[in-house]
């Protein structure tokens, strides 16, 4: 039987070095060297039975780091609630991965409510809404808007609401691709995607391809930013799906219109969050509840 088992400060480098983004500034952030930092890795290490960072330029975990990744967040994010501990930072580190469209519209009254604490320093990521999920599996975040509904082992996931999505072309880019009776050719339109995960604009052309019973493979253009997305729609690179509350809130549409004949989208988002009982997680989820309620539709 094992007797051994990480210690805290063990766990809380391994949260510092991949949130920090090297051994340095883990050091740094821990208030000490970073060859203290690297012999608190090498040792839980040893007590795990396997390399949990690879020392690479930025560190990252390994498969068998993510799994106690996982669970370091949640034991030092507990332990920096109850005690600012020895070597443990005193401001409580929330990661958090969410939507990019999320983050430029409703999720705002969250972050606004998050900036008048002191005891938080929030680390927000970008992922897609389908695979938001994914960053909580690996250990990256403690909490993430995701489209999936079921939770998964040792997770929660509270519904929000819906967020509705329009699509839209410019007119100059339209009139370039008319079919016969002069309707948008979505065959031809070439599309505007905000990245690899982002599948709204494959899924509305699939179900008009179903209705129509046509085949399109049309080229797609990449923008991986939101400002820069709608830049590309404005400037006619293609056509594309975009968030109806930041459509409403652009102070200039262009010539920008909704494509007539497909419809508006709408996309069910949850709160997936660590079943932990969590002080600063507990009290973040509680906003990102509100402002959903202020801001997305009801299902």
């Amino acid at each position: 039987m094992r007797t051994d088992a990480p210690s805290l400060v063990q766990l809380a480098a391994l949260v510092a070095v991949v949130d920090e983004g090297g051994f340095d500034a883990a050091g740094y952030a821990l208030g000490v060297s970073t060859s203290a930092v690297s012999q608190r890795i090498r040792a839980l290490e040893s007590t795990m039975g396997h390399v949990l960072v690879a020392r690479s330029t930025p560190p990252r975990v390994t498969s068998a780091g993510e799994a106690v990744l996982a669970t370091a967040r949640q034991v030092v994010a507990l332990v920096g609630s109850l005690t600012p501990a020895a070597e443990v930072p005193s401001r409580s580190a929330l990661p958090i991965a969410v939507g990019a469209d999320a983050l430029g519209t409703w999720l705002s009254g969250a972050i606004e409510e998050a900036a008048d604490w002191d005891d938080v320093v929030l680390r927000v990521s970008v992922e897609d809404q389908d695979v938001g999920h994914q960053a909580l599996a690996r250990g990256d975040v403690l909490g993430a808007l995701s489209s999936l509904p079921t939770a998964q082992t040792g997770c929660t996931a509270t519904p929000l609401g819906k967020m509705r999505y329009v699509p839209v072309v410019s007119q100059k880019l339209a009139a370039r691709h008319l079919d016969a009776a002069g309707h948008l050719d979505l065959t031809t339109c070439p599309v505007l995607t905000f990245g690899a995960a982002d599948e709204l604009q494959h899924r509305v052309l699939r179900a008009w391809c179903e209705e129509h019973d046509a085949e399109a493979n049309p080229p797609t253009h990449m923008i991986g930013a939101q400002d820069g997305f709608v830049t590309g729609l404005r400037a006619g690179l293609g056509w594309g799906c975009i968030h109806e509350l930041l459509l409403g809130a652009l102070p200039d549409v262009g010539d920008l219109v909704r494509i007539p004949g497909l419809p508006m989208l709408d996309v069910d988002l949850h709160w997936h969050r660590w079943a932990t009982e969590l002080p600063v997680l507990d009290r973040f989820s509680t906003a990102v509840e509100a402002a959903a309620a202020r801001a997305l539709r009801p299902f």
